[in-house]
């Protein structure tokens, strides 16, 4: 298959999850990213404690709370931007405006998954947004250093980059496995991926 082929369809793609986000009325298309993630590798289960770090505007917790609808669970979502129509959520779901290194403040009990699709504001320079990014990354795994039962799982957002290798290296310290995955619906020639990182040492 050509290139041009490939970016055809990818654009396609991209376009078919902007139209199905509308159609099913959600919040954002990340909302199938974590869809995606979690057919997967089975990411979330009944009776969990599941923190979202960067959580706005609240896609992933939507997926979340439709996915456990019924079933018990907590979800916490932290961000410092504003996440609106807070009042759709269930009442599994409690929403924290805060930057996530402040968490022990709030007494919470360890979790069971730790999620971010978290990345910088991005200033065009790719070189320094991606390390600003794998900045992020090391962050969230030294939160789950702290707030990650053992046995607990991670998945979070990354980008390729020099710096990746050392983001790996961090997360298989911390971890017994970690898996990479690119869901259909990140944007085609973005180096946008997933660590899946498996039961915590």
């Amino acid at each position: 298959m050509t290139s041009s082929r490939e970016e055809f369809l990818m654009k396609r793609k991209r376009e078919g999850f902007y139209k199905k986000a509308k159609e099913i009325n959600v919040r954002a298309r990340s909302y199938f990213k974590l869809e995606q993630l979690d057919n997967k590798f089975n990411l979330i289960k009944e009776g969990m404690n599941i923190i979202d770090l960067g959580c706005a505007p609240g896609g992933w917790l939507e997926y979340i709370d439709k996915k456990l609808e019924g079933k018990k669970a907590k979800i916490i979502g932290i961000d410092l931007l504003e996440i609106k129509r807070q009042s759709d959520f269930s009442s599994k779901v409690e929403i924290i405006e805060d930057n996530f290194n402040n968490i022990e403040e709030y007494n919470l009990n360890k979790f069971d998954l730790v999620l971010s699709d978290m990345a910088p504001e991005f200033s065009g320079d790719s070189r320094a947004d991606r390390g600003r990014c794998h900045k992020l990354n090391i962050a969230t795994i030294k939160f789950c250093e702290k707030h990650l039962k053992q046995g607990g799982n991670l998945a979070f957002k990354t980008f390729g980059g020099e710096d990746l290798e050392y983001v790996r290296t961090k997360a298989k310290k911390l971890f017994k496995e970690i898996k990479e995955y690119k869901p259909t619906s990140s944007q085609g020639k973005s180096a946008e991926l997933f660590i899946f990182c498996q039961k915590k040492l």
